[in-house]
């Protein structure tokens, strides 16, 4: 398990201004709620990419459910007897596969569409979080007399996850990417694609919700493909910039330690 500390360096910040450091108290609190929903979708992340089984059936499985299915399937046309068995073919083969596979449902097996699902899930999960700080870091960098350097933080983000609006947008706007379409519903000219799983070195290639590796990806509303990297690297690089954000201001009170057991 991935756990990312932060100290804090005290209790209350320490300005004159107490309705100031009351809202920016907020926002400073609202950073570090998405920086642990990032840390949590990290870890359910790297844990799907693991427990993730292989699409493989051995022999006595593949035997045991051929079976399965045959019995089921002579329930099924005594259960329809008097109508011809030719002409209800697709019917008693629709009813087998279902009462098969809730059968098989019911006994603990998990459907494969939760399974392919589930890593995207937790990736996008983590990329939301990551927006969401990166909103939240945005608030507070224009935010009156808070220091200079949370502007520079917030500009850093930026180059430290140069496609992270980009991709978030694509995520949420899929209706308008699948149908080649950029913002304000301007068509998207793609751009040429690399990324090891795609190659378009002349363009024409959309690439919508992929998981390539541990980097979550889209065609961004500019037509270029970008991703971001679902990884400790990533975690490790919003923690430096969380604790810089911290350290920039003027605390009082003991110091305090996170997350908490």
């Amino acid at each position: 398990m991935y756990i990312y500390e932060l100290v804090v360096p005290g209790t209350w910040l320490d300005y004159e201004d107490r309705d100031w450091s009351w809202s920016v108290e907020g926002l400073l609190r609202n950073l570090q709620s998405q920086f642990f929903e990032a840390n949590l979708a990290l870890n359910l992340f790297s844990s799907s990419q693991q427990c993730r089984p292989f699409p493989t059936m051995n022999q006595e499985k593949w035997e045991r459910d051929t079976q399965r299915r045959s019995e089921i399937q002579q329930i099924v046309e005594m259960e329809k007897v008097g109508i011809n068995s030719h002409e209800n073919w697709e019917e008693v083969r629709f009813e087998t596969d279902v009462r098969f596979k809730r059968e098989q449902w019911a006994a603990g097996a998990i459907p494969r569409e939760f399974e392919h699902n589930t890593s995207l899930l937790y990736a996008r999960a983590f990329l939301y979080a990551l927006d969401g700080f990166d909103k939240f870091l945005g608030v507070l960098a224009k935010t009156e007399n808070v220091p200079p350097q949370v502007t520079d933080i917030h500009q850093r983000m930026a180059r430290v996850f140069p496609n992270l609006r980009g991709v978030r947008n694509s995520a949420q706007h899929q209706e308008d990417r699948a149908r080649s379409l950029g913002v304000g519903g301007k068509p998207l000219v793609l751009k040429p694609v690399n990324n090891g799983m795609v190659t378009a070195p002349a363009g024409g290639a959309l690439v919508l919700n992929c998981l390539n590796g541990s980097n979550y990806g889209s065609t961004m509303a500019d037509g270029h493909y970008g991703e971001v990297d679902v990884s400790p690297d990533s975690m490790s690089a919003l923690q430096e910039l969380l604790s810089e954000v911290l350290s920039a201001f003027k605390w009082k009170g003991p110091k305090q330690h996170a997350p908490a057991v």
